[in-house]
């Protein structure tokens, strides 16, 4: 008869039996304490935002600027870090002033160069003028900023729908956003891209009421090389950095420029150098259904000579998507060798 009590195919000796059990448990218990670890790393991580926050608020405050909200809070475990704010008041010294109904800071813990924002409600701007500015955005609008070791990133605006009131004028957009980034191959030039939906205005111009109150999808991709540094002279002001521009050199690279305004709908291209204040280079437009044109300048009695032979020229060029192409020397535009406008120059 067989030993069956020492038979180790039949019975298997205790210690091995635990630890098999052990074994079937390890992944659970190593799960909670990565879900601990994880969860004591978010409150620090928590706590270093916090202390960030109040010692920017301080340094802003103590430079003279105005920074003040209703209520702070974060939340967002586990998978964010949102920081929000109530009734929220930001204004610089000697620049204009932000208030908004709420603001969202949202980052992710595993990216601490990458954040997102966004300010549903009525946003007021108070420039240094006093002139009121509103902007109502909807909750899916947002903001993002990211960064390197290196600096700057990417800087985004995405409006999904928007409606403003600035200097007295309405507008409404939809599916508007703006992107800026530093070029990698050098950092102080700009890489612009903007487009939106639809963009509508209040009135339509008064010099081209043909053009109507609505535009359509439109499309801005450039770069403009030497920016940062004009910008900085310029203080940060656009009425001045066109000058600061010339005065510093550089460059613009116009990929692709689509404006579909009403009737009209335009296309440019073109590259052009900065240097001694002096711009040389070329540039190309073209335009796509000039009948729609046509119809619109005569509806409202403005098919003159002028605009005939205007759109004549354009159209011709624009066949087989072509392009109308002036060139630009020593700040004179030509056509061909005939001088057709002058670009300003700064005041000496």
């Amino acid at each position: 008869m067989s030993n069956y009590w020492n038979d180790p195919g039949l019975v298997k000796p205790v210690e091995e039996r635990r630890r098999s059990r052990f074994w079937l448990f390890f992944p659970f218990l190593l799960l909670f304490a990565l879900i601990g670890a994880y969860s004591a790393y978010w409150i620090y991580a928590r706590g270093e935002i916090e202390h960030g926050v109040d010692e920017w608020v301080a340094a802003e405050r103590a430079r003279g600027a105005i920074v003040d909200y209703e209520s702070r809070d974060i939340g967002g475990y586990p998978f964010r870090f949102a920081l929000e704010f109530t009734k929220p008041h930001y204004q610089p010294p000697s620049m204009a002033s932000w208030q908004g109904e709420q603001l969202q800071v949202v980052m992710q813990p595993w990216n601490w160069r990458h954040l997102i924002a966004r300010s549903p409600g009525r946003n007021l701007v108070t420039d240094v003028q006093g002139i009121r500015h509103t902007f109502d955005i909807d909750g899916k609008s947002a903001a993002s900023l990211s960064w390197t070791d290196a600096g700057l990133h990417r800087a985004a605006l995405s409006f999904n729908d928007v409606s403003a009131l600035i200097d007295g004028h309405a507008y409404t957009a939809k599916a508007f956003s703006l992107n800026l980034a530093p070029r990698p191959e050098n950092a102080d030039d700009l890489l612009v891209a903007l487009q939106w939906e639809a963009l509508t205005l209040d009135a339509a111009p008064v010099e081209a009421p043909w053009l109507g109150t609505d535009l359509q999808a439109s499309r801005l991709i450039a770069e403009i090389h030497n920016f940062y540094p004009a910008w900085v002279g310029s203080g940060g002001k656009l009425d001045k950095f066109y000058d600061a521009y010339l005065e510093r050199g550089g460059g613009v690279e116009l990929g692709q420029l689509l404006l579909n305004w009403g009737p009209l709908h335009f296309g440019a291209k073109g590259t052009l150098t900065v240097e001694n204040q002096l711009v040389n280079g070329s540039f190309g437009v073209r335009i796509d259904d000039p009948e729609g044109l046509k119809a619109a300048l005569k509806a409202a009695n403005r098919w003159r000579l002028q605009e005939q032979a205007t759109v004549a020229t354009l159209e011709t060029a624009s066949a087989n998507d072509g392009f109308l192409m002036f060139t630009v020397e020593n700040n004179q535009v030509k056509i061909g060798t005939i001088v057709v406008g002058q670009l300003p120059v700064p005041a000496p």
